[in-house]
């Protein structure tokens, strides 16, 4: 396959006040993919989906040796959670996440792709419903992370008192997420956002 630019940087800091809803704003100027000569941005028929194993590899990579904590940077902490897109192709992407204290995404799944997180600093929790309708969650530390597959749906959230920053990687690419609310009936889809909106962001 011959190669292709996709490399870019975006950086966007959320807006509204619950951490899960829409409105985002630009903190750096957002640089238009490049396209090899003959490729349409739509999804290639030869695009591979990666298995979580491979997922959970690139974001310890990407956590271990490209992403600086919030903490190492000359800024203030932020108050929502800011977002920059490290790595697109056809087959991946690849977030890295920095999360305010009690930064929440309400429960979500990712529209039919896998993915993993890694966490570079700090510390989230993940919630997650099982099959019997009951609401666990788990500390994923510094140094840790998890991988999940297609159907998988979750909430993060930023445990600790400091910034925490995440990798996140997702095969395919996702274009679409659905946001849900537990009740008794188990889970009721709220809304679902798709990548074709100006303020998508994972």
């Amino acid at each position: 396959m011959a190669p292709t630019q996709y490399r870019q940087r975006r950086q966007y800091r959320q807006r509204s006040a619950h951490p899960a809803g829409s409105g985002l704003r630009q903190l750096a100027p957002v640089t238009d993919l490049v396209w090899a000569p003959g490729l349409a941005p739509e999804r290639s028929s030869s695009s591979v989906s990666l298995d979580v194993e491979a997922l959970a590899g690139l974001a310890t990579l990407y956590g271990s040796s490209c992403v600086t904590p919030w903490s190492e940077r000359d800024e203030p902490a932020p108050t929502e959670r800011a977002y920059e897109l490290l790595e697109l192709s056809e087959d991946f992407e690849v977030w890295v996440i920095h999360w305010p204290p009690d930064g929440l995404l309400q429960l979500h799944d990712h529209g039919g792709s896998s993915g993993a997180l890694w966490v570079v600093s700090g510390a989230l929790g993940e919630g997650t419903v099982s099959s019997g309708r009951t609401y666990e969650r788990r500390r994923i530390g510094a140094g840790q992370g998890t991988n999940f597959g297609p159907e998988h749906v979750h909430d993060v959230v930023n445990t600790g008192p400091e910034v925490a920053t995440s990798v996140h990687v997702y095969s395919p690419p996702m274009e679409k997420m659905t946001f849900f609310t537990l009740g008794v009936a188990g889970l009721t889809p709220d809304r679902t956002e798709y990548r074709a909106d100006p303020a998508w962001a994972p």
